[in-house]
């Protein structure tokens, strides 16, 4: 995409290119012709023709104060008339573009109609001739919107390209809120009926167990609620469905289609002057007039810009049929300019039709046979001042074509970039949602459980379940209320002592091994995660004795081993169909260049995570490989290779 909004900026750049040198060697031309071609003369319009195209390239580029340039523009718009006179003229038309691309459309064309007609009318004082001045202001406003055209072609693709990138990042930003405002009307009403019905039974005398069986359903409806929204989310991400725009590819078509019609316009009033100019017989004249027309027609028909896919049918019998036209036409009745000028527009239709590398051939003939035409009959200047107009126009017709169809392309690429990005984002907020909530809604239940079954004969120790299970739905309540950062803020260290709180009092023994010492930011929540994960893993499928957490660096590799015995069935391993789980972990892992593995040996059930360890970032010497951007460290342990203290409830 960055490519196709560089390779806009090359088509305007080349058109101001070559209308900068087109004007050089017109102004030689000039002066070639009024016997005026001296090295003062031709130096002064020179260095004012370069002004102008610098200070036109400022204002495209947004550099500089836009008054002071354009100020500066008309000073080397007029001013060589005091020195250069007859020879001088006709450069209006870099003030004009200037003036369209950087002032409001009234004021805009107020002053661009007076710089044109300014111009002109000096230029036609200093030759004296009611045709040089109508000549001199279609020239001015011709060319002055052909340029500001394709500049502000290539500015839409430009505008095109950041529209889409911020819309991608909107529409993500807008399924992350459509997703949390689920989590909180569905999820987060059952906590919040977990915590208001905890504290009515602790605030009673009795703990009433019909009253803590209502409890349980709010944790079951709320785990429910949490796994149906994680699958909604990863449903409607396989079939592909996302926010979609149309692109305003016709605004761009259009507007292209507008300037193109202007300068078509351009060379029929240009060739018409020609004519009177050579004062041509009547007879003669209205067959000019009838081919030029002619001619027009099939410009129009062959070079006016299109919206993407629409083709035109016979264009290589059309293109013919026009240039044998022009150079028929050239050749029996019109030796002069009057015809043969289409012949550039001809050339720019045919690099938009034919293919490369033939429509580099044409455009190449094209130029060399107005050099060598206009060379014969007109001197050598004419031939290069015609060459180089070629070349141009040429510049001008492929970039009204093309940049339209750039900006439609880029369009479709952003909408597919952001159909993507939202299937992505979707993908990660189920992960999310199950890293998220499983956990803590599987100790709701676990503690409710617990307080049910011990109600009977120790109220003190079901209060106490009760009590943790109404913190835990209010932590979970807190972590749906900001979800789309909460998952940020988990780390190694919190986990384990959770997971060690959680599982010891469902019966096991927790063994915590911890040698890892500071770890990336980034790193060490995603361990936070893997424990995270774990223990709810062994609370829900395993009735588990001895519990194992291992994090160690182990031959350049930082490996978090889990285990736990009492597993109730074999789990298959990582790379056939695993539980979301897994699925969730594994594809956390492999984003940091990390392996996943989960193994099942009568009733023992293994998971281990590897990272591979950069000596560099670790302040114990051992660290892991993290993208560019996780810099940050945070500790997940003590540094020590100490085992913590086994502990058995």
């Amino acid at each position: 995409m960055t490519r196709r909004s560089g390779v806009a900026w090359q088509d305007a750049l080349g058109a101001v290119c070559f209308v900068f040198v087109a004007r050089i060697v017109s102004h030689l031309r000039s002066l070639d012709i009024h016997a005026k071609l001296s090295p003062v003369l031709a130096v002064t319009g020179v260095v004012a023709i370069v002004v102008l195209v610098i200070a036109l390239a400022l204002l495209i580029m947004r550099r500089g104060s836009p008054a002071l340039l354009l100020c500066v523009q008309a000073t080397a718009v007029f001013a060589p008339y005091l020195v250069i006179g007859q020879g001088w003229g006709m450069a209006g038309m870099f003030l004009c573009a200037g003036i369209l691309l950087v002032l409001p459309r009234r004021p805009a064309v107020v002053l661009f109609a007076v710089v044109a007609v300014g111009d002109a009318a000096l230029c036609g004082y200093l030759t004296p001739s009611t045709l040089s001045f109508v000549y001199a202001v279609f020239v001015n406003v011709a060319n002055g919107f052909a340029i500001f055209a394709i500049v502000r072609l290539a500015q839409l693709v430009r505008q095109t390209h950041e529209d889409g990138r911020r819309l991608a990042d909107v529409e993500v930003e807008a399924e992350r809120l459509r997703a949390a405002d689920r989590l909180g009307i569905d999820v987060g009403t059952r906590l919040s009926a977990i915590i208001g019905q905890s504290r009515e039974a602790l605030t009673a005398s009795k703990l009433s167990r019909t009253h803590l069986t209502v409890i349980g359903g709010f944790a079951s409806q709320a785990a429910t609620d949490a796994r149906t929204i994680a699958n909604i989310h990863r449903n409607i991400s396989l079939d592909g469905s996302a926010p979609a725009r149309q692109a305003p590819i016709g605004v761009g078509v259009r507007f292209a289609a507008w300037a193109h019609l202007l300068i078509v316009a351009d060379f029929i009033a240009t060739s018409a002057l020609n004519m009177f100019w050579h004062e041509l017989v009547p007879d003669h004249m209205t067959v000019g007039i009838v081919v030029v027309l002619a001619i027009a027609a099939l410009q129009l028909y062959l070079g006016a810009p299109r919206a993407s896919g629409t083709a035109v049918r016979w264009w290589p019998v059309i293109l013919a049929a026009q240039i044998s036209l022009i150079v028929g036409a050239t050749l029996m009745f019109f030796p002069d300019p009057s015809i043969l000028i289409f012949l550039a527009l001809a050339g720019g239709t045919a690099l938009v039709r034919m293919p490369a590398p033939w429509s580099w051939f044409a455009v190449a003939a094209n130029t060399v046979a107005l050099l060598a035409y206009f060379h014969h009959h007109e001197g050598l200047w004419s031939g290069i001042y015609f060459a180089s107009g070629s070349l141009y126009w040429a510049a001008v017709i492929y970039a009204l074509h093309n940049l339209p169809q750039i900006t439609h392309r880029l369009h479709s690429t952003w909408d597919e970039l952001t159909r993507m990005a939202v299937i992505t984002e979707r993908l990660r907020l189920a992960r999310d949602i199950h890293d998220l909530l499983g956990f803590h809604l599987s100790v709701i239940k676990l503690k409710i459980e617990l307080a049910v079954r011990t109600s009977g004969a120790d109220h003190a120790e079901a209060r106490d379940h009760l009590t943790q299970a109404q913190r835990s739905a209010e932590q979970a309540l807190t972590e749906v209320r900001t979800f789309t950062t909460a998952l940020d803020s988990v780390t190694c260290r919190d986990e384990l002592f959770a997971a060690r709180a959680i599982l010891r009092a469902g019966g096991a023994t927790v063994t915590i091994t911890d040698n890892a010492g500071d770890l990336p930011r980034g790193v060490d929540n995603l361990i936070g995660i893997i424990v995270r994960e774990a223990a709810t893993n062994i609370i829900r499928h395993a009735r588990a004795e001895n519990c194992t957490f291992d994090i160690a660096v182990v031959h350049g590799e930082l490996r978090v081993r889990i285990t736990n015995d009492g597993a109730e069935r074999p789990h298959r391993p990582t790379d056939q169909c695993p539980p979301a789980g897994l699925t969730n972990l594994r594809s956390r892992i492999e984003a940091l260049g990390g392996s996943l593995t989960a193994v099942a040996d009568h009733g023992t059930f293994t998971l281990t995570a590897s990272l591979t360890v950069d000596p560099a970032v670790s302040g114990n010497g051992a660290g892991v490989r993290v993208p560019e951007g996780s810099t940050q460290k945070a500790s997940c342990g003590t540094g020590r290779s100490t085992p913590r203290p086994t502990l058995r409830r």
